[in-house]
């Protein structure tokens, strides 16, 4: 159902790490590496997946003569350290020393006690990166059970697992609906387009397509706080608390904030598939419906992407619909090539 108002899946990227063999000589030689600032990121992903297959297992097989010199190399190279007036001993190469250690005097259960330390050292984790295509919708579910619903054109990225003291995520460009799961010692944070979103648990719609001049953030239920960009004095970040039926707009350049009471529904209809357009400009316009009908939209002269526009629509109404009543309501007329659209003034 249509009427005019008034005139005016990419693949996931995961991050996965093999289990190698080492014979003894690989493994003294690649610890060395390590100590001595040598090692690779791939060869510090095969020194934990090694660690982590010794912790497990608890199996190792060092000769007494083995175990004793590296136990000796161990101590000469922190006693050195130590006595040094230039000691600097990070607290990972302390975990990787004592880590060592315990590979080589065959104390498994041990190993097994300090592997989430040692693994968070190597502050590791794997991101998934979504696109959806234009013209369609997809809901994603979190490992903390909330959800998030994308619209066409959007892009996010996301841990795979929420292991930090925060859950973040990227919203890197489109519109989405978050429904966040309560967790009072893990706030979740949004960051888009410079401006950060911080909740503990509630409903909340972002507009940030890479179109618009601002940042939108709409609230359904709970309580959200957004933080925008420093303005160009550099002066602190502007914050502003909202509350259900309350919107703010931020500047993606200025860091310009605007904050009002509105109707929340009429900006997630989107999700059941009624649009809204509440004197948007055209080219506001125009960017919605290439993100909602997947057509690319094109005008003949510039002023007519500053003209006002106000309307509702369903996504079962016919585009060329919806074409003829923004021309009709504003003196245009439009032409179709394909997926191509040309608005232009008429003669």
């Amino acid at each position: 159902m249509f009427y005019f108002l008034s005139t005016t899946n990419q693949p996931y990227l995961r991050l996965t790490i093999r289990t190698q063999t080492m014979t003894n000589k690989e493994a003294k030689e690649l610890l060395n590496r390590y100590k001595s600032g040598n090692c690779t990121p791939e060869e510090k992903d095969r020194l934990e997946a090694w660690y982590d297959m010794l912790a497990e297992s608890g199996k190792l097989e060092w000769d007494a003569g083995e175990k004793q010199q590296v136990n000796d190399e161990l101590k000469s190279a922190i006693d050195a350290q130590i006595g040094s007036p230039t000691w600097r001993v990070t607290n990972l190469k302390l975990m990787i020393a004592a880590a060592s250690i315990l590979f080589f005097c065959g104390l498994g259960w041990l190993a097994i006690k300090y592997r989430d330390a040692i693994r968070s050292s190597f502050n590791r984790e794997a991101y998934i990166e979504t696109y959806v295509q234009p013209g369609k919708k997809i809901r994603l579910t979190l490992s903390d059970s909330s959800t998030i619903i994308l619209s066409g054109g959007s892009r996010i990225k996301y841990p795979e697992s929420f292991n930090h003291k925060i859950r973040e995520v990227d919203l890197l460009e489109g519109e989405a609906y978050f429904d966040i799961k309560h967790d009072a010692h893990k706030p979740f944070i949004v960051d888009v387009a410079g401006t950060q979103i911080n909740v503990l648990g509630t409903a909340f719609n972002v507009r940030a397509y890479k179109f618009l001049k601002n940042v939108q953030i709409t609230v359904t239920r709970g309580k959200v706080s957004v933080r925008g960009l420093a303005n160009v004095k550099y002066e602190k970040a502007k914050q502003v608390v909202l509350l259900p039926n309350e919107q703010v707009t931020i500047g993606k350049v200025n860091g310009e904030i605007a904050k009002r009471h509105i109707n929340a529904n009429d900006f997630t209809g989107w999700i059941q598939g009624k649009y809204k357009f509440d004197d948007e400009t055209l080219a506001n316009v125009a960017g919605m419906l290439e993100s909602y009908y997947k057509v690319k939209v094109r005008f003949a002269a510039e002023d007519l992407k500053s003209i006002r526009f106000s309307s509702e629509f369903d996504s079962t109404d016919k585009l060329e619909d919806l074409l003829f009543a923004i021309c009709k309501a504003n003196n245009l007329t439009y032409t179709i090539s394909g997926q191509d659209i040309l608005l232009s003034t008429k003669p």
